[in-house]
């Protein structure tokens, strides 16, 4: 009786060192969700450009006047839109309310040598133009130039001198006009900004 060996298993085939080391290992990684690039920039909310054009604002005013200003900076966006309302208010008003008292009142204070005199010169001659009121033949040396309203009979001249010399005493007023419109800030969002708000949101969801 013969006895049967065990079987000798295969041998299993393998590559030579050579071509082992030449064949290069693949990595298995595992794919990244990555988040599409947006092709347009979103609209930027109404309320980060208040706060936006604050600071600008914040920035070119003077050391004194930041210590009202600044702690706006970081108020809700109410208050923000309110404070610059205000400052445009502030600024409109006394504007155009001495430039009728000059022009009714046949008389300008001599501001020409004031600083801000010839940028309110330049600023609304170019305004004014486009506006039809002065003709294209008014410059803004010659405002300067005309030292007071009454001394030059062109009625061009005339109108620039009188908004110029506004502008002067209304950049003047600055300081009054900053601390007014943060003492009425709280005032104007509460009373006026949030009623019309409400309202508006109202109309939009009829």
């Amino acid at each position: 009786m013969f006895l049967r060996s065990a079987p000798t298993p295969p041998r299993q085939f393998r590559f030579p060192s050579r071509l082992r080391q030449s064949q290069p290992r693949r990595k298995l990684t595992t794919p990244h969700n990555h988040t599409p690039t947006p092709t347009h920039t979103a609209t930027i909310p109404k309320d980060v450009q208040a706060q936006s054009r604050l600071r600008r604002l914040n920035d070119r005013l003077p050391s004194f006047l930041r210590a009202y200003t600044t702690p706006l900076l970081g108020a809700p966006a109410t208050h923000i839109t309110s404070f610059l309302i205000l400052h445009e208010i502030t600024a409109i008003i006394p504007l155009f309310g001495l430039v009728a008292a000059f022009h009714y009142g046949n008389w300008v204070p001599d501001l020409t040598s004031y600083s801000g005199f010839e940028e309110g010169s330049r600023r609304f001659t170019k305004w004014l133009r486009k506006k039809g009121w002065v003709g294209e033949d008014v410059d803004a040396e010659e405002v300067v130039a005309a030292g007071t309203a009454t001394e030059n009979g062109k009625e061009g001249v005339r109108l620039v001198l009188e908004f110029a010399t506004a502008y002067v005493v209304t950049k003047a007023l600055l300081p009054v006009r900053i601390a007014g419109s943060v003492w009425a800030t709280p005032w104007f969002a509460r009373v006026v900004l949030a009623p019309v708000g409400r309202r508006v949101r109202g109309l939009f969801r009829r």
